[in-house]
């Protein structure tokens, strides 16, 4: 006998939840009950998910003016099946794309590999390699973390897609991972995005370390206009402790190796993602923690972004003596404005973070202060240049 799907339903809320009021809508939501939860959220979940979709339909789950909400969404989330060839090609041309940018870092920048000799090419290939295999292994740890976590929670996603990128100073834009559907509750949400930044900085900082270790401290003054990479908290730390002193300081810098370059960009990498904005891993994170209210993140982060731009932009052109800022945070304000909206749903609203969480929450949150770059790229002048135009 075939089954009803509202009376099914119906009949499975009424097991988890005192109802007070039941709304039949269209077909974009079919069935509205509300009324209090006799279970725990994510214990009431787990029960109506298996019997909404053995009718088609998936359970979403909110409070709403002290009433808790079941919705019918009519949907069901299956896995999709084949090989993403995409993400297989994707990851070839990363991986050609930044060896070749550690080839042409290893040659100096006053040779490119169109105009070098074939055997400083060769003798730049050890190094290549040493840069490509230190920044996709941060990267590829930041993304796989996300994966795997998605995986055993039962979070359907995508395999993460690289970016190539051979004419910057990277070689790859880093990579995105999609989910293909909610997550059950934030709990789950908050695992999937905590465990990308947390596997990313277990191989970032050891990376970093033994490049800062084969690196040389020499003196700033080259007699032309020059970039350095900017100081985060946990750099500056990293770099006293190895070096012994405060740098840059007294003229000189550290000049870094490859590897330390693949160090520095997986931390920026990695705080570019805990911004605390809308789908980003901090995202996650803020949404964990704070619910709906995480919104007000988003604003304060945006006018603080256009705030270290327009200093940069200050900066950049000489008319302040001191380096705070970058003018490249008004595209990332501009990004977050226009394509990081919300933060990603979930379809039980109501399942809180536990204490356990909220402390890895606001431990990355710390973090998140301590690896952001004010200044990612430091420009040098030499005495004597002159201030350059803002337009």
């Amino acid at each position: 006998m075939p089954l009803d799907p509202i009376a099914e339903m119906r009949q499975a809320v009424e097991q988890v939840m005192t109802v007070t009021d039941v709304t039949l809508g269209d077909s974009n939501t079919p069935l509205q009950m509300r009324g209090t939860l006799t279970r725990p959220a994510e214990e009431a979940f787990t029960y109506l998910r298996e019997r909404f979709e053995a009718v088609g339909h998936t359970p979403h789950l909110r409070r709403e003016d002290g009433q808790d909400i079941v919705r019918a969404l009519p949907t069901v989330f299956a896995p999709s099946q084949g090989t993403s060839w995409g993400a297989i090609v994707l990851l070839v041309a990363t991986i050609l794309s930044v060896f070749y940018v550690g080839v042409g870092s290893a040659l100096g920048p006053d040779m490119t590999i169109a105009s070098a000799p074939l055997s400083d090419i060769l003798a730049a290939i050890p190094q290549g390699l040493a840069y490509t295999a230190a920044l996709l292994g941060i990267l590829g740890a930041h993304e796989m973390g996300h994966y795997l976590m998605a995986r055993r929670r039962g979070v359907h996603t995508t395999l993460p897609f690289f970016i190539p990128l051979p004419i910057n100073m990277i070689g790859t834009m880093g990579a995105v991972i999609a989910m293909r559907e909610p997550a059950p509750n934030r709990r789950v949400q908050f695992d999937i995005g905590v465990a990308g930044p947390l596997a990313g900085l277990i191989v970032a900082i050891p990376v970093l370390i033994i490049g800062l270790m084969t690196s040389e401290v020499r003196a700033t003054d080259f007699g032309e206009s020059f970039f350095f990479e900017g100081n985060s908290l946990l750099y500056l730390g990293i770099k006293y402790l190895i070096f012994g002193r405060i740098l840059p300081g007294g003229g000189e810098d550290v000049w870094i190796s490859s590897i330390a370059w693949a160090g520095w960009v997986g931390l920026f990498v990695t705080a570019l993602n805990l911004l605390p904005v809308g789908q980003l891993d901090g995202g996650h994170v803020m949404y964990g923690l704070f619910g709906e209210k995480a919104q007000w993140a988003r604003g304060v982060v945006i006018a603080a972004l256009v705030g270290l731009a327009g200093l940069g932009m200050l900066s950049e052109s000489g008319y302040i003596p001191w380096g705070i800022g970058s003018s490249s945070w008004g595209l990332w304000a501009v990004l977050l404005l226009l394509l990081v909206r919300r933060n990603a749903p979930v379809l039980d609203e109501i399942t809180e973070l536990d204490t356990r969480r909220k402390i890895i929450g606001i431990a990355l949150l710390v973090v998140f202060i301590l690896i952001f770059v004010p200044s990612p790229l430091r420009p040098y002048f030499p005495p004597g240049t002159p201030p350059l135009p803002l337009v």
